[in-house]
């Protein structure tokens, strides 16, 4: 159970940032940061496996930021950024 700090992009509709530390974007790749634009706080959730949420469970999200130190939400057409990254 993690708590996540979540953003939406400033430059991609749909496409979310969820981060373990609020405003902590230091794992982010740059590459990444200037595609997803200004990040815009959007809310802070409990990582708890009661929320659905549109791309992966609870526990895969956290792993992710875990992993990674962030977890990335985008739209199924902007999967070739994450492929080819």
């Amino acid at each position: 159970m993690m708590l996540c700090y979540i953003y939406r992009s400033s430059k991609k509709e749909n496409s979310y940032l969820y981060l373990a530390k609020e405003n902590d974007f230091s794992k982010i790749p740059e590459v990444l940061m200037t595609a997803f634009g200004k990040p815009i706080f959007a809310m802070k959730v409990l990582l708890d496996g009661k929320r659905q949420f549109a791309v992966g469970t609870s526990q895969e999200i956290e792993n992710k930021i875990n992993r990674d130190g962030f977890f990335l939400q985008m739209l199924k057409e902007d999967d070739f950024y994450i492929n080819s990254h």
